[in-house]
């Protein structure tokens, strides 16, 4: 049962809600591009949705292989949690957890089905990956104030201020450097408030996103690392096209570029020219009842998944020989192809919505 209190009271908050390359297209790292995100993002358009006060609701979420604000392995909807306040923040704070679904259109996207329609020559695929990483997550007053969520330090999915949003389990063709846990919940405590709205960054910060592989996780996995030059793969999502293989894979991979270091294997000490680190900003977001989506429907609609530019890697790999697989997609992101920076501070991303 949800608690429909505001923040000023104690209860849970429940809400919910490509990456850099030049790579190898598969999973591990890779030396090709470097990557940061030193440069300053600014904020997305509000998305769809009515625009109410957040409150606060007696839930832990389901999702998630593990945390300490009451969540356990699977994904599915919040049951209900502590109601004394926050389990692991400061006096007066209260537990928050924010949801997060990944679809093609209105269906859920999943290793194990396809999909058809995709994309500019309404393609049918299939997904081999479903990954992405969110930081700095905040929530937003009807003034436009930001408060931080103390993310809940759980030692799998979230550290300092990064979270991994894993939607796949292994299944169908997510079986190369993949797991059968799946997380799709943000966890952790805010100071009792009135909320109406979330904002985040989609991919790693420049000061977390260069280093070692063998950082605490989620930072740890292989599968969404390049080399310490060029960082993490933000959004790694892995598609299956229509051509026969085995040159059938279209994969979104983004990430920072215009990263400057002595080698692949030493992480830059300056901010990289294409940050590619995009701000989303959703307005109109009640917490008590909304999930935040992710369609990559939305994203490629503009984009031919079956075609590809000769002699570059497959899809869009964020880095220059790309462009005419993402020029067409960073757009959906809020982001400049030419810049890899917020265009009109990301007022043009629809990649994420309020539902």
């Amino acid at each position: 049962m949800l608690c429909m209190r505001t923040l000023a009271l104690p209860c849970v908050l429940a809400a919910t809600l490509l990456t850099a390359c030049g790579d190898d297209g598969g999973s591990g790292t890779g030396s090709e591009g470097t990557s940061s995100t030193g440069e300053p993002t600014t904020s997305t358009t509000a998305t769809s949705g009515p625009t109410t006060s957040a409150t606060t609701a007696d839930t832990s979420s389901d999702s998630g292989s593990s945390s300490s604000a009451d969540t356990t392995a699977t994904s599915g909807a919040p049951t209900t949690g502590d109601t004394s306040g926050s389990t692991t923040g400061e006096p007066g704070d209260v537990d928050v957890s924010v949801r997060f679904a990944l679809r093609v259109g209105d269906q859920d996207a999943t290793c194990d089905a396809s999909y058809d329609g995709v994309g500019a020559s309404d393609a049918t695929v299939s997904f081999r990956d479903l990954r992405f990483y969110v930081s700095n997550v905040r929530l937003l007053d009807a003034d436009g104030a930001e408060t931080p969520i103390a993310l809940t330090q759980d030692g799998t999915w979230q550290y300092e201020s990064v979270a991994l949003l894993d939607f796949e389990d292994a299944s169908g063709e997510c079986g190369e450097g993949t797991t059968t846990e799946t997380n799709d919940v943000v966890v952790g405590t805010v100071p009792a408030g009135e909320y109406t709205g979330v904002r985040f960054e989609l991919g790693v910060p420049f000061e977390l996103n260069h280093l070692d592989v063998d950082a605490p996780p989620p930072l740890n996995d292989v599968a969404m690392f390049w080399a310490w030059a060029s960082g993490h793969k933000f959004l790694r999502i892995d598609i299956t096209n229509e051509n026969p293989g085995p040159a059938n894979g279209w994969f979104i991979h983004l990430g920072s570029q215009g990263c400057v270091s002595e080698a692949p294997v030493d992480p830059p000490t300056e901010p990289c020219s294409r940050p590619a680190l995009p701000t989303i900003t959703l307005d109109a977001f009640d917490a008590t009842t909304n999930l935040i989506v992710a369609d990559i429907g939305r994203l490629v609609a503009d984009e031919d998944v079956n075609l590809d530019t000769p002699m570059s890697a497959p899809g869009c790999m964020s880095f220059a020989p790309d462009e005419n697989e993402c020029d067409e997609l960073f757009p959906h992101l809020g982001l400049s192809w030419a810049t890899g920076a917020c265009e009109n501070d990301c007022a043009g991303q629809d990649f994420f919505s309020v539902e």
